[in-house]
């Protein structure tokens, strides 16, 4: 079942996700634009608020200023205002008058100044700016009133006197007062209206109620209000300390503007995505014309030609040169390639045959060079019997080699060939070897190259028997997955001198082997086999152990790619 995707739903698919990504950098961009538009509008209204409430600060202070030079400056003569002569009182009180017009004319911060005694029921005042009758009226009386409490401390304040709001400043002492009183009106023209668009400065007293509103409006309910209760859409709040404890300066600030802002630059990044989208649309509509109907055609063409029908020629125009020059291509190619496709792959199979073949041939005669060298041994020591022991376990090694016409064998049947290979060896080299075979019984069905173990347990004898010590050799089979394939893994492993290192090196394929030598034929025939049958390189390692000895590992696929049949031709 095919289950590759077609180039159209990749293409759409990169197109989709280009499409995200985009609309994740609009988010991400507006999200980002409004948090840094915030952040400057915070950092703006908070500058704005510093400079502006700095400039309160220092008017209150220089209040107090005037308020207490008018104490200390004429102390004698407000205590003349309790004297019995009435003249005395008189002069005193022209005095203190003149005293406050003349620091009202050289200091503006405080519209009017007001002494009063109830003793005698006096109350004297002076202002800088022009106070109507009603108005002066109202800030005599409560400062008379104030003459009659004792509770009274001496801090900032505020006043509704005659419709108006009033910050002020008294002493009250003995039935005396004194006081520094501004509109709050008038106290708030320090801060210039129209300088900064879209805030609003509050003034609250020691309560947290709001004295004044300047600047944008937002509604004259903010009057009279608390302001931890108030609570505008789309607005945030920032402060500033005028008089700890008694005056605070609050900046209420519209978040219109950034969001206008934020959607101008949506709207540019949206319109981007936008023609990124038409454009997409119309790049799919191109690729879809011009490069995957031309390459649906040419695919059908070729499955056509995997079907068989080799005179497939590609006709018709392409627009583009690329596709014209591969159908041309295409077209020349398959005049001269098709007709020996065929003729071509039954070749290549054929040769494999013959190499495998030639495998076997060289596997062969090896092994009965050798058996004749055993025979002719025994019989100059004059060991009939053994002779005749050998000669029988050589014909049955002999009718399991020709018994069967495949090039594989069950791992069960290959075992038992090599228990009677050791047994003829046991006779030539007795007490010279120890061997066990670890095979799974479930394993035992499982297919194998024929001869394979008989040939590495051959070289063992050939090259790392010796009569001076008794050689280890041990066989285990078991199953593993082997670069995500379930395999077979045969481990041949000897406690002998080792493998030549040459020999190592060109088993595993870090050098080439040189045929001209002869060396190890039978090792690199195992090789050679197994790469034919299993297209495969990396299904042999051997290298040495330690202390001493060497070790095989053979790993085999379930089912080999290519078997051949004793007088047929292979198949794959």
């Amino acid at each position: 079942m095919n289950t590759k995707k077609s180039l159209l739903k990749r293409v759409l698919l990169f197109m989709i996700t280009l499409m995200l990504l985009l609309v994740f950098v609009l988010v991400f961009y507006s999200a980002s634009s409004y948090f840094i538009l915030v952040n400057q509008v915070e950092q703006g209204a908070e500058n704005f608020l510093s400079l502006y409430g700095g400039e309160l600060k220092s008017r209150v202070a220089q209040m107090d200023t005037v308020l207490k030079n008018v104490l200390v400056q004429n102390s004698s003569q407000l205590q003349l205002l309790k004297s019995p002569e009435e003249s005395k009182r008189y002069y005193a009180a022209q005095d203190i008058i003149n005293y406050m017009g003349d620091v009202l004319l050289n200091d503006k911060s405080v519209e009017c100044l007001i002494v009063a005694d109830n003793h005698y029921d006096i109350c004297l005042d002076a202002q800088v700016v022009e106070i109507s009758y009603w108005d002066k009226e109202a800030l005599r009386d409560f400062t008379k009133e104030c003459t009659l409490r004792d509770d009274i401390a001496a801090k900032w304040g505020f006043a509704e006197l005659n419709g108006k709001n009033y910050l002020y400043k008294m002493f009250v002492y003995n039935g005396r007062a004194a006081a520094a009183y501004t509109s709050t009106e008038h106290f708030m023209e320090t801060i210039p209206v129209g300088d900064y668009t879209g805030q609003t400065y509050v003034l609250t007293g020691s309560d947290g109620s709001v004295q004044e509103v300047s600047g944008e409006e937002v509604g004259e309910q903010l009057l009279g209000a608390k302001i931890d209760e108030i609570h505008i859409k789309n607005t945030f709040l920032a402060d500033y300390v005028v008089q700890s404890g008694q005056i605070m300066l609050y900046s209420i600030v519209r978040n219109t503007s950034m969001w206008s802002q934020t959607r101008l630059s949506m709207s540019a990044v949206l319109g981007v995505i936008l023609l990124t989208i038409v454009f997409g649309i119309l790049l799919v509509r191109y690729i879809q014309k011009e490069i995957i109907s031309p390459m649906k055609k040419m695919a059908h063409g070729m499955k056509r030609v995997d079907e068989g029908e080799y005179t497939l020629h590609f006709e018709g125009e392409y627009s583009t040169a690329e596709f014209t020059h591969l159908k041309d291509s295409f077209n020349k190619l398959m005049d001269e390639i098709v007709g020996l496709k065929i003729k071509s792959y039954e070749k290549i199979i054929e040769l494999k045959d013959s190499q495998l073949k030639i495998i076997r041939l060289q596997i062969r005669p090896h092994f009965f060079l050798n058996a004749i060298t055993t025979i002719h041994s025994l019989g100059s020591k004059g060991k009939e019997k053994q002779v005749n022991e050998y000669i029988d376990a050589l014909s049955k090694n002999i009718r399991y080699m020709f018994k069967s016409s495949l090039h594989t064998v069950t791992v069960k049947e290959e075992i038992r060939h090599v228990e009677n290979y050791f047994k003829m060896q046991e006779l030539k080299y007795a007490g010279s070897t120890f061997h066990f075979i670890d095979l799974p019984k479930e394993l035992e069905g499982w297919l194998i190259p024929q001869m394979i173990i008989q040939t590495f347990i051959e070289n063992e004898f050939k090259h790392a028997v010796s009569t001076e010590y008794v050689l280890t050799i041990l066989i285990r089979i078991s199953k593993k997955i082997y670069k995500d394939e379930e395999m077979l893994v045969i481990e041949i492993e000897d406690d002998g001198k080792g493998y030549p290192q040459d020999v190592i090196d060109y088993m595993n394929g870090s050098i080439e082997y040189d045929e001209d030598t002869g060396s190890r034929i039978g090792l690199w025939s195992v090789r050679n086999m197994l790469e034919l049958m299993y297209e495969r390189g990396d299904l042999l390692e051997i290298y040495n152990t330690e202390p001493h000895g060497g070790k095989s590992r053979i790993y085999i696929p379930a089912k080999p790619l290519h078997e051949i049949k004793e007088n047929t031709p292979s198949k794959a």
